[in-house]
């Protein structure tokens, strides 16, 4: 070889788009069959990118060189004004997203309307959108908050099937996005916080029809003894409110649970209260326990583990799992959930174990959490784990004993005499990015707003995400300095996701929160989608 072309060789690989690329196509080599890795490198077909649900996409078109050319390319504009945390899905050149009643299909080039379908829920649930849906031959599928499942045709949008897995009309819904293996739908309901139990559940992508059933609240057993024993008492909590990990690997699934039932009276429900504030291993084939994690023996702060956990395998070869917590912190376990290697604050912290009083308790992070619908991501490219988190407390007041008495399904059961607290008036948020073996903290960045989107690191070198002042940021991944800011005029919580469409990197933004309890008011939701000049 010529001395030439051995600098030029060397010059190429210290480019780190060069670079970038050579990892992305490291790691698709190593984990999927060229089939599979063009289809894992071109949409993103699952809520959290990937079944790992780390987030990590192997693009790079768009880069550290190149990403303030960015430029808004298309944008969907709904006639909805809601708390838009919808996660959308990218199949082929079509895009998915939800809302609370409807569900739609966009180009994913230039956001162009192909179909909405309009879904007349008998019932709201109580304010939490319907964060996302699945794809799978040719059909996708979703939760509603009436507690139905249901399949529509994803060229029309017309209903395929409809199914209710609950038998009682006790209040249950969902709004966790859904995830498919092997023709089978895994999906959990919501309702921690109005009587019911949480389950995770596997229906038949086919027809519907449950094939195995998880109550995150056992009624025999161990666990069951971690509950009261007097019939009298209203068992509740442990609801799904976000998606799910699989390890196609193992065939385990990792699911998170939310918070026990009433919220915060505590000594209504003595005991550790299992498997709330948790992470679950299922069989996805069977739904039997593998094994589980209880970040928050015996919740008195609503500090659920609402954000999906995520797996990754670190720089030194260690498999693990990553969870973010409505307690503020970030974990880093191994796979069988068996050791926490490292637990990290991420944001303030502070009166954690204080009594929950009539006279009120002010603590840290409040009852919207640390870490609330989107939690971390991994970077192989620098080996780091990233999450978002609100940094604000409350003031909450116990209620008295009459407030959990004649409870009605699908009302509150929280035991607080202010429901879920007076929220500071100062609510400020992080990104944190910590070291993947070690748990040390890399650096951090501050936004004047509680950050709650989704972050999405790339090959790239890029973090991206969306603040509540209505900004699409876009982040280094090495130091987390702003390498582009672009404002979108409403608040950002929901899905921030990139692909790749006809050998083009496109980057899509759920924009506009309408949201009471973070203090965000917002226009129409919309999709915003991004890419570089011709």
């Amino acid at each position: 070889m010529k001395a030439t072309s051995i600098n030029q060789l060397v010059r190429s690989l210290t480019n780190p788009s060069v670079l970038a690329c050579a990892l992305g196509i490291l790691l698709l080599s190593s984990c999927a069959s060229p089939q599979q890795a063009t289809k894992a490198s071109s949409g993103w077909p699952v809520f959290n990118g990937s079944y790992a649900a780390n987030r990590f996409s192997t693009l790079n078109q768009i880069n550290k060189e190149n990403i303030r050319s960015l430029t808004v390319v298309g944008r969907y504009q709904l006639t909805e004004t809601t708390s838009f945390q919808a996660g959308p899905i990218v199949v082929g050149d079509t895009m998915y997203f939800t809302t609370v009643t409807n569900t739609y299909a966009i180009d994913a080039r230039t956001g162009a309307l192909r179909w909405a379908s309009f879904y007349p829920a008998t019932r709201l649930g109580i304010g939490t959108p319907v964060r996302g849906l699945a794809f799978a031959n040719g059909r996708v599928y979703r939760g509603t908050t009436d507690a139905h499942v249901i399949a529509l045709d994803a060229e029309t949008g017309k209903i395929v099937w409809d199914v209710k897995p609950f038998e009682t009309d006790k209040g249950e819904y969902f709004t966790a996005a859904p995830i498919i293996w092997k023709d089978r739908l895994y999906i959990g309901n919501s309702g921690s916080d109005i009587g019911v139990i949480g389950h995770v559940m596997a229906l038949d992508v086919n027809d519907g029809h449950v094939v195995w059933s998880f109550a995150n609240v056992p009624s025999s057993g161990p666990a069951a003894a971690t509950w009261p024993s007097d019939p009298d008492k209203l068992r509740a909590g442990g609801g799904i409110y976000s998606s799910f990990a699989l390890d196609t690997e193992t065939g385990i699934l990792y699911s998170p649970t939310g918070n026990p039932g009433p919220d915060f009276y505590g000594d209504y429900r003595p005991g550790d209260n299992l498997y709330t504030c948790s992470v679950l291993m299922l069989d996805a084939a069977t739904g039997a326990l593998r094994g589980y994690h209880q970040f928050v023996p015996h919740d008195v702060h609503d500090w659920d583990i609402a954000a999906s956990p995520m797996l990754f395998t670190s720089k030194s070869g260690r498999k693990m799992v990553g969870v973010g917590g409505k307690n503020g912190y970030l974990y880093g376990l191994d796979r069988n959930l068996s050791s926490v290697l490292y637990q990290v604050p991420v944001c303030t912290i502070s009166n954690a174990d204080a009594a929950i009083t009539p006279e009120g308790t002010h603590f840290l992070p409040g009852t919207q959490g640390g870490v609330n619908w989107n939690g971390p991501a991994y970077s192989p490219l620098v080996n780091t784990l990233f999450v978002p988190a609100r940094d604000a407390g409350c003031l909450l007041k116990l209620g008295g004993p009459e407030t959990l008495q004649d409870h009605k399904f699908g009302e509150p059961f929280v035991g607080s005499a202010n429901v879920y607290g007076d929220d500071d008036i100062d609510q400020v948020g992080w990104i944190t990015a910590v070291d993947a073996d070690s748990g040390e903290v890399r650096w951090k960045y501050r936004s004047n707003r509680p950050l709650v989107a989704a972050l999405t690191p790339t090959a790239g070198g890029l973090l991206l995400t969306g603040d509540l002042e209505g900004n699409l940021l876009v982040l280094d991944v090495v130091n987390g300095n702003v390498l582009l800011k672009k404002n979108l005029t409403d608040p950002i919580g929901g899905g921030v996701i990139t692909y790749s469409s006809g050998g083009k990197q496109y980057i899509a933004v759920a924009v506009g929160m309408n949201n009471a309890l973070l203090k965000s008011k917002s226009g129409p939701a919309s999709i915003a989608i991004f890419s570089l000049p011709e």
